[in-house]
C-alpha cells in the first residue's frame, strides 16, 4: 500500500555552489542513471534516501527495485515502494504470440513505461527504477515551486519509456563519435533487423579497431531466416507497396546467393520508397537527398531516446547510402549516386552490399507510414 509522508516540496538539485543573495541554477528535471556514477549517486543520495527515511518503516536502499513519490505543494508525497504494476509497451521487432517470453531481439523500440497509477499534472514527482542490475532515476518538480507553477505538458508514460529504453539498450546509446565514423566507414549501422548480440558485436569490434565484416558471414545468415517475416511487414506499409514486386524479386535473389541482383534493383528502389513517402505527405517541393533522409526520420527525431536512433539513420541516409563518389578512384565505393549514374565498382556488388540494402529497406519500415494501433 502506498505511504503518504510529510516531505518539505522540492524544488529541484542546485546545479552549482553559491553564497546568500546569488543567482543560482536548479535542475528542477532530470533523467540520470547508473553509466553517470557519481552524479547519479549524488542524486540518490539527497531526495531518495530523505524519502526512505520519513518512511514509517523505513527500509535500505538496497532493497528498493522502484520508487515513486508524487509530492504535491502542500508538503505531502505519496510513496510507493515496490508495489507498482509496472508495464512496458514495445514496438516488436518479431512477429510475436500472446504469452511468449520477450528478449532484447523482440524490441524494435519502448514506446511507453506505464507505472499503473495516475500522476497529476499538477504535482512533481520522482522515480526510482531497476533494469537488472542497472537503475535509472527520473524527476520533474516543475509544477511544484514559485508563486504561478506551471502544469506538466508532456505524456509522462512517453518520457519514461525513452529513460527505460536507456537503461535497458545503453551500448546503443552509449556509441562514441568516433565508433561511429568507424561504424559509417565501414557502412554499418544498428539496424532494427539485427539480433541485439549481433549489434552489440558489431560495436565491440569498431571499438577495439577490428573489422566489422568479420561478422558478415553470420549476419548473412541470420538475415536470410528473418527474410519472410521482413517481407510480410513491408506489405503492411503504404509507402512500400508500389514497391513490393521489385522488393520481393531483390529477396529472392539474396536468397539464392545472387548479390549483384539484389544489390542492383534494392539500391535505387530505397530512394523510391523515400520519394513515395515524401508524395504521400502533400509536399510540393521538389525532393533532394537531405530532404528525403530527414523526412524519413521526421516522426522520431523528437524522441531523444529513440532506438531506431533516429538522429543517426538520418546521418546514415545523407553520408552513406546518398554519398558523393571521386569519379578518379579505381574502385568506386557503392551508393545510390554511383550505381545510379552506372560507375559502382562491379566487385562491390557482393553480400555484403546486398545485406546493407536489405537492412536500410527493414530500417525504413520502421519509420514510414506506421499504423495507430501497431
Amino acid at each position: 500500500m502506498p505511504v503518504e509522508i510529510s516531505f518539505e516540496p522540492p524544488a529541484g538539485y542546485l546545479l552549482e555552489a553559491g553564497r546568500d543573495g546569488e543567482n543560482l541554477k536548479v535542475a528542477f528535471r532530470e533523467f540520470t542513471s547508473t553509466e553517470d556514477g557519481q552524479h547519479f549517486i549524488q542524486r540518490l543520495e539527497k531526495f531518495p534516501s530523505t524519502i526512505l527515511q520519513k518512511l514509517p518503516n523505513p527500509i535500505l536502499p538496497s532493497q528498493v527495485d522502484h520508487l515513486l513519490a508524487v509530492c504535491s505543494r502542500d508538503g505531502k508525497a505519496t510513496v510507493y515502494i515496490n508495489e507498482l504494476a509496472l508495464r512496458v509497451a514495445i514496438r516488436a521487432a518479431r512477429p510475436v504470440e500472446a504469452g511468449a517470453g520477450v528478449t532484447k531481439d523482440d524490441i524494435a523500440d519502448v514506446e511507453r513505461f506505464e507505472l499503473g497509477v495516475q500522476i497529476p499534472d499538477d504535482a512533481g514527482f520522482l522515480f526510482v527504477f531497476s533494469v537488472g542490475w542497472r537503475k535509472g532515476l527520473f524527476y520533474d518538480f516543475g509544477p511544484i515551486p514559485g508563486p504561478n507553477p506551471q502544469q506538466r505538458q508532456y505524456d509522462i508514460s512517453s518520457i519514461l519509456g525513452q529513460a527505460y529504453c536507456h537503461i535497458l539498450f545503453q551500448e546503443r546509446f552509449n556509441i562514441s563519435a568516433v565508433e561511429w565514423d568507424a561504424l559509417f566507414v565501414a557502412k554499418w549501422f544498428p539496424f532494427a533487423g539485427l539480433r541485439d548480440e549481433t549489434i552489440n558485436t558489431l560495436i565491440s569490434h569498431v571499438r577495439s579497431s577490428w573489422d566489422p565484416d568479420e561478422e558478415l558471414h553470420d549476419i548473412i545468415s541470420e538475415i536470410k531466416g528473418r527474410i519472410p517475416q521482413m517481407l510480410d511487414s513491408w506489405r503492411t506499409r503504404p509507402s512500400f507497396t508500389k514497391h513490393m514486386k521489385i522488393l520481393e524479386h531483390a529477396a529472392e535473389r539474396f536468397q539464392n546467393d545472387d548479390p549483384v541482383s539484389c544489390t542492383a534493383l534494392l539500391f535505387p528502389r530505397i530512394e523510391g520508397i523515400l520519394r513515395t513517402h515524401h508524395t504521400s505527405l502533400g509536399i510540393e517541393e521538389r525532393p533532394s537527398s537531405d530532404s528525403l533522409a530527414h523526412l524519413a526520420v521526421a516522426t522520431k527525431i523528437e524522441k531523444g531516446k529513440c532506438l531506431l536512433l533516429p538522429h543517426r539513420f538520418d546521418d546514415y541516409l545523407r553520408d552513406v547510402y546518398f554519398a558523393d563518389f571521386n569519379p578518379d578512384t579505381p574502385e568506386i565505393d557503392i551508393s545510390r549516386h554511383s550505381i545510379a549514374h552506372g560507375v559502382a565498382s562491379g566487385s562491390l556488388f557482393n553480400q555484403k552490399s546486398a545485406i546493407i540494402s536489405i537492412l536500410i529497406v527493414h530500417q525504413l519500415f520502421y519509420f514510414l507510414d506506421k499504423p495507430p494501433e501497431e
